[in-house]
């Protein structure tokens, strides 16, 4: 599997492992080990110009999937791009109270869910989206929080 990070946002330093780690396991569990996607971080003005220029509408979003592959049943290893706001990933962690890493993975998954052909637009497939991300987001939490325990008692100098 190939992954491309496009870091285009000065709102937060990323850790790339944690996002390599992450879009990994999604594919991984969507049975999809020699896709390759771009995973594009911008800041909340970059994603509303997307936003426009693709959706016609003038507001930031959290997440946009510019999937290559396409309901005509197109298949290849590339997936295509997501592109993520880290300002709106900042602002919904302290929303939530979540971890900003946490709320990224969403978002990662979220995206990459849509370039596999998940789709949120009408209530049943939201429903069947949501589950879908839910699971990952569980196993990912699973199989990180020892790794994330290490990372901040390294951290913390302990």
């Amino acid at each position: 599997m190939k992954i491309d990070i496009q870091d285009l946002q000065s709102v937060a330093k990323l850790d790339r492992k944690s996002i390599l780690r992450c879009a990994e396991h999604v594919l991984s569990s969507a049975g999809e080990p020699d896709a390759e996607l771009c995973l594009v971080f911008v800041n909340d003005n970059h994603i509303r110009k997307l936003n426009w220029k693709y959706r016609m509408s003038d507001s930031a979003t959290d997440v946009l999937a510019f999937p290559m592959r396409d309901a005509r049943g197109l298949s290849g290893a590339i997936l295509g791009d997501v592109v993520i706001s880290i300002e709106t990933a900042k602002k919904e962690a302290r929303k939530r109270k979540k971890d900003f890493q946490e709320e990224l993975d969403l978002y990662i998954v979220h995206g990459i869910l849509h370039l596999l052909g998940y789709d949120d637009e009408k209530p049943m497939a939201r429903k069947k989206m949501r589950e879908k991300e839910r699971e990952i987001t569980a196993e990912l939490r699973g199989s990180c929080s020892s790794l994330h325990s290490e990372q901040t008692r390294k951290k913390r100098g302990r």
